[in-house]
């Protein structure tokens, strides 16, 4: 991973040296078709300087997430070409528990997903897409179709024992990537038409203890409807997701919360 900090993060500025810079590392991570993460203290629409040559550097096909901070609260948005990730603080914050957010890049899919400092185990499913976070329903894994290959990361302090994936009503079991925390099975799609699909996966440690995950699963090309979206990045946020620690209600002091 590469950096060039900004010698100031709350001008909210970037400037032509740093965007050079940023244009020749994206370049190059194209050439090695390799996929670009943006680390930025906020949206790009909410930059005082730069805004214009970042927003279009974003949407380099290869550019797949700008994860950020500044909102305070969890938050994620997609515009049709690049996802934006924001994770909550530890202060001036009031929704939801203290933790952490992790990040999956899983081929051509972004997954995201917050998680309680007490919650494990926990999983997440990383392939295929969940249908909130296709930007390119073109992109390998953001539609399935014919064979369904699913795969989920895995965090437990106890050994994870099983792993199962659940689609309409069929439950099939899961193998694990050797020395890896990653559990996968290929699914049939059988007589399934095109359409979105509630996709879960269950996983049980040696303790006995539980965690799922669930994904709203495309299948087909005629089944992902592109919504509509906003020309301002921060106004494609989606709707609350609980299950990925979304809550929704923007409490933070940009938005909805107490003015800090």
């Amino acid at each position: 991973m590469n950096a060039f900090d900004t010698p100031d993060p709350g001008s909210f500025c970037l400037l032509d040296e740093q965007l050079n810079w940023l244009e020749e590392e994206i370049k190059q991570a194209e050439l090695g078709r390799q996929a670009v993460v943006l680390l930025l203290h906020c949206y790009p629409t909410d930059l005082k300087l730069g805004a214009d040559r970042l927003r279009k550097l974003v949407e380099r096909p290869w550019v797949r997430l700008i994860d950020m901070g500044h909102t305070h609260y969890n938050e994620l948005a997609n515009d049709g070409r690049t996802l934006y990730t924001a994770t909550r603080s530890t202060g001036q914050i009031e929704e939801g528990p203290i933790g952490f957010s992790v990040t999956n890049i899983d081929g051509q899919v972004v997954s995201w997903k917050f998680l309680a400092l007490d919650e494990l185990p926990a999983v997440m499913i990383t392939s295929p897409a969940d249908e909130r976070f296709i930007t390119d329903a073109t992109l390998e894994g953001h539609v399935a179709d014919g064979r369904i290959l699913v795969r989920a990361k895995v965090w437990a302090n106890a050994e994870i024992k099983s792993a199962a994936a659940t689609l309409e009503g069929h439950t099939t079991n899961m193998s694990q990537i050797p020395q890896s925390g990653v559990w996968q099975v290929e699914l049939e799609r059988g007589a399934l038409v095109d359409g979105v699909y509630k996709l879960t996966v269950v996983v049980v440690d040696h303790n006995g203890e539980t965690a799922e995950d669930s994904i709203r699963l495309v299948l087909g090309a005629s089944g992902y409807q592109s919504p509509e979206r906003s020309e301002r990045d921060q106004d494609n946020a989606i709707d609350a997701w609980p299950e990925r620690g979304l809550l929704g209600t923007q409490l933070g002091p940009n938005k909805n919360g107490r003015k800090w």
